[in-house]
């Protein structure tokens, strides 16, 4: 009668075990980590996408020329220098009774313009308010002529009617040097 003997791990295949179990653990962490920082980059993708259609919603309504004025830039203004034969002003930009978004009455009025956490202006929504929680962000808005039959072209102030809207969102994390360009959107003014 032949005795069953038993027979335990030796510690060359104990180790080898403890080799492929520590791999395991550790790609199961790096894809932990990687779906983290997928997830704060899709989290602020979308912030930035909502906080540019935020200004978009702002200047929908809005016309290309002064309400209060009445002045139809590109009749009345000199391309060449960009100002009003008659009043000597360029009607480019804020006028000069509206001192911030809540005042600004026309698409022009946002050229130039800068909402940002740190300068205790923005973000702002629709409603030209602002965004608390979100000190990071800035929204710029550049206004600016383009080409009727090149949209890609930009032109001189006041030589074409057509009128192009651009907010850049970036965002700066705490402790980083510069702030990161998260989306820009582009559409013709009314």
């Amino acid at each position: 009668m032949r005795t069953a003997t038993r027979r335990g791990f030796t510690l060359i295949e104990t180790a080898l075990a403890i080799v492929v179990i520590g791999v395991g653990v550790l790609a199961l962490l790096a894809a932990q980590v990687a779906f983290h920082q997928q997830n704060r980059w899709s989290t602020h993708a979308s912030r930035a996408m909502f906080l540019a259609n935020e200004l978009r919603e702002t200047m929908m309504h809005l016309p290309r020329h002064d309400p209060v004025t009445g002045h139809d830039a590109a009749a009345t203004v000199d391309p060449a220098t960009g100002y009003d034969p008659e009043t000597g002003l360029s009607p480019w930009g804020p006028e000069l009774n509206e001192f911030d978004a809540g005042d600004w009455d026309d698409v022009d009025d946002f050229d130039g313009a800068e909402f940002s956490g740190p300068l205790g202006n923005g973000p702002i929504d629709a409603s030209r308010r602002v965004v608390p929680g979100l000190d990071g962000w800035i929204q710029r808005v550049r206004v600016f002529h383009v080409d009727p039959f090149d949209l890609d072209e930009e032109r001189p102030r006041f030589s074409t009617d057509l009128v192009q809207v651009e907010v850049v969102v970036l965002y700066q994390a705490p402790g980083a040097g510069e702030p990161e360009e998260l989306t820009r959107l582009n559409w013709l003014a009314p």
